[in-house]
C-alpha cells in the first residue's frame, strides 16, 4: 500500500554512463557534487566516484547475493530520504536499460517518493561506437536489438532470429558465450561467418576490442581471456568501418 512522504527528501536515479567521467551528463555531475548522500552500484568506476562531494555508500554485492544487496541499497536511500536529504542513487549506464531502474521507481513510490530520472549513456551504444561500429547504417543495418546474456534468475534470453539487416547488441554476455553461440547457430539461423565483436571495458583505460565470427565467438573469449564487463555485437554493421 502506498504511503505519503512526510519529509522534503528527494531521490534521483542517475545514470553514471559507461565508465568515462567525461561521458556523464552535466546534470548528473551537478547532482553528484551537490547531493547529501550518494548510493552507488559496485560497478561504478573510481574516476566517476571521485566526483562525489558528500557521503558515499557503495553496494556490497557479492555472487549469489544480489537481491539482498539491492535491498540494502534501497534501505540506505530511504534512510537518507527520511532525514530530508537529497539522495542520488547512482547506477551504471542508463537506469532504465537493464539496470533494474523501473523496479526501483516502483519501490520508492510504494514508500511515498517519486524518483527524478536522469538518463545516462549505456554501453549498449557507447561500446559499439568505441569499436567504430555504426549499429545502424543505410544499406547494411536498419534495425538494432539490445538484449542481455543473463535474464531473470540466470535464465537465457530469447534471442532474435537472424536477419542480414539487423545488429544485435548483447550485454552481460561473456559468461554465456558458449550458450549464446550455440543458440545463434543452431536455433536462430545465424551464418557461421557472421561478424562479431567483443568490446571489453569500453570507455575505460583498460578498453579492448576483439573481432571474430559467430563460429568462433566462445573460442575467442577463452583464447583472448576476455572478461566482464564486455559488450558483444553481432552483425554486418561491424564491417562498415572496420576491415576484418
Amino acid at each position: 500500500m502506498t504511503t505519503t512522504a512526510k519529509t522534503t527528501g528527494t531521490i534521483y536515479l542517475v545514470g553514471g554512463g559507461p565508465g568515462d567521467p567525461e561521458l556523464i551528463t552535466v546534470k548528473a555531475q551537478r547532482l553528484l557534487q551537490t547531493a547529501d548522500l550518494v548510493v552507488s552500484d559496485r560497478l561504478i568506476p573510481q574516476q566517476v566516484l571521485d566526483l562525489v562531494n558528500s557521503e558515499l555508500r557503495i553496494a556490497r554485492k557479492t555472487a549469489g547475493k544480489s537481491d539482498s544487496a539491492q535491498d540494502e541499497l534501497l534501505e540506505w536511500c530511504l534512510e537518507g530520504l527520511k532525514k530530508g536529504q537529497q539522495v542520488v542513487r547512482l547506477k551504471i549506464g542508463d537506469p532504465l536499460l537493464f539496470g533494474r531502474g523501473g523496479e526501483e521507481v516502483l519501490w520508492f513510490r510504494d514508500h511515498g517518493f517519486e524518483p527524478v530520472l536522469v538518463p545516462g549513456i549505456s554501453s549498449a551504444f557507447s561500446a559499439p561506437m568505441v569499436a567504430n561500429i555504426p549499429v545502424t547504417h543505410r544499406g547494411t543495418a536498419d534495425q538494432v536489438i539490445i538484449t542481455t546474456g543473463r535474464g531473470t534468475k540466470g535464465s537465457m534470453p530469447d534471442l532474435p532470429e537472424y536477419h542480414p539487416m539487423r545488429t544485435l547488441v548483447v550485454l552481460m554476455a561473456v559468461g554465456r558465450a558458449t550458450d549464446l553461440q550455440q543458440i545463434l547457430l543452431s536455433n536462430k539461423g545465424y551464418p557461421a561467418n557472421t561478424p562479431i565483436s567483443w568490446i571489453e571495458n569500453a570507455n575505460c583505460p583498460e578498453e579492448r576490442t576483439i573481432f571474430s565470427t559467430v563460429e568462433q565467438m566462445a573460442n575467442v573469449v577463452d583464447e583472448q581471456n576476455i572478461v566482464a564487463p564486455a559488450v558483444l555485437v553481432v552483425g554486418h554493421s561491424i564491417t562498415v568501418l572496420n576491415t576484418l
